[in-house]
This record gives structure tokens, C-alpha cells and sequence, in this order.
């Protein structure tokens, strides 16, 4: 049963992936043209030269940093919280579509934070940089969320999650399929009350918290 059970999950996932068997308009176009898309944005080329004069141009995890981007600059988030920021990579593509994003960003690492405070020196008048999480009272247009840089507190920033999200923003949790824990934790973002629609991108969740949209789940490749 659970040979079936995975094969059925990856044919599922592959046609997710090229929009087959996705009727909601919302999710196809979101699918076709900000998860896979064919454009490429001159902030790549920019944020690029960036790691470059830092040091970085070896990044592993560039084609999430650039998910990133495109889904805040799909949805106009200006104002995030990103919990496990590390050396500001991600940081840099968050804050690429707009010079009025303002940004919390949630890493305990000393020497990290000081790397992402070189790496983001331009951008620093719209950048939080601090050790604890936000206080409730805080309200987020996205918040993305790493579990390999931030891997405590997980009920709490699940919580938090769901106290501090918009209507209409998003979640972006990553390293979701690495350990029990982790897929725990994804398991438990897609049951709080008030997230809708969501993408399980293997390694990366997507939940979206618009009312408008019906309490669905699409896996696919990414």
C-alpha cells in the first residue's frame, strides 16, 4: 500500500507541476507563472553581483532565494518576518522587489547576523535584525520560515504563525521533508484555522491565508 500510495503521490506532483489536474485559477497561475516560471528579473543579475563582491556567489540554495522574491513580489508583501535568516541571502531576495519592504528578521547566531548586516548594508534602514521572535501584536504580509536555521520553538512560532499572518498573506516554511519534526510541523501550519489553499513543494510548504480560497493542498515538483 505504501508503494502505491508514493506513486500515485509522484505522478500526482508532476502533473501539479505542469498546471494538469489544477482547477483552480488561482493555483494554475500560480504554479505556471511565479513557482515555475520561464522569466528571468533583473534583480537575479543585481543580488547576484552582490554575492559575488561578498563572498557568496557559491550559495547552494539560490532557486529558493529567487522563489522568494517572486512570490513577494507576485503578492506586494512589504511587510515580513523571515525566522532563521542567516547570513541574509534570503533576506536580500526578500527585499529585492521594493525599496518600501520593511523586514523582521529572527536569527540567534551572533556571527551570522553580523555577516547579513555586511552582506545587507544598503538595506538596513528597512531591516530588523534581532534574536526573538515578534511579540503578537506585530501583523505580517509574509512570513517565511527556515527550519534548518531555526529548528526550536516550533509550537510557539506556529502560534505565532497564525496570530501575526494577514488576511491574504502567505507562509513559506523550508526544509519541511527534512525528519519527522519537520513534517510535523508542516503538517500542523496546514491545520491551523485560518490557512486555506497550499503547495508542497517536496523540500518547500506554501500556505496561503486568503479566505476567498477553498482548504486545498497541491503537491508538486520544484
Amino acid at each position: 500500500m505504501k508503494i502505491i500510495n508514493r506513486a500515485l503521490r509522484f505522478i500526482n506532483r508532476k502533473r501539479h507541476s505542469a498546471g494538469h489536474g489544477v482547477h483552480s485559477q488561482f493555483a494554475f497561475e500560480l504554479i505556471m507563472n511565479t513557482i515555475h516560471t520561464p522569466y528571468s528579473y533583473y534583480s537575479y543579475q543585481d543580488n547576484k553581483n552582490k554575492l559575488k563582491q561578498a563572498g557568496l556567489e557559491n550559495y547552494s540554495d539560490i532557486k529558493y532565494a529567487k522563489l522568494l522574491f517572486r512570490l513577494t513580489n507576485r503578492f506586494n508583501s512589504k511587510k515580513i518576518l523571515e525566522i532563521g535568516s542567516g547570513i541574509g541571502v534570503n533576506t536580500l531576495y526578500l527585499t529585492a522587489s521594493s525599496k518600501q519592504t520593511k523586514i523582521t528578521c529572527v536569527e540567534q547566531e551572533k556571527e551570522k547576523i553580523k555577516n547579513a548586516q555586511s552582506l545587507l548594508a544598503n538595506k538596513l534602514e528597512n531591516i530588523i535584525l534581532t534574536e526573538v521572535l515578534p511579540i503578537n501584536e506585530c501583523r505580517f504580509d509574509a512570513i517565511v520560515w527556515d527550519l534548518k536555521q531555526h529548528s526550536h520553538k516550533k509550537d510557539e512560532v506556529i502560534e505565532l504563525i497564525s496570530k501575526t499572518i494577514k488576511s491574504e498573506g502567505f507562509v513559506v516554511i523550508n526544509h519541511i521533508n527534512k525528519g519527522k519534526e519537520n513534517k510535523e510541523v508542516w503538517q500542523n501550519t496546514l491545520q491551523l484555522k485560518n490557512l486555506t489553499m497550499s503547495f508542497d513543494l517536496g523540500a518547500t510548504g506554501i500556505g496561503f491565508f486568503k479566505p476567498s480560497l477553498p482548504k486545498l493542498n497541491y503537491d508538486l515538483y520544484f
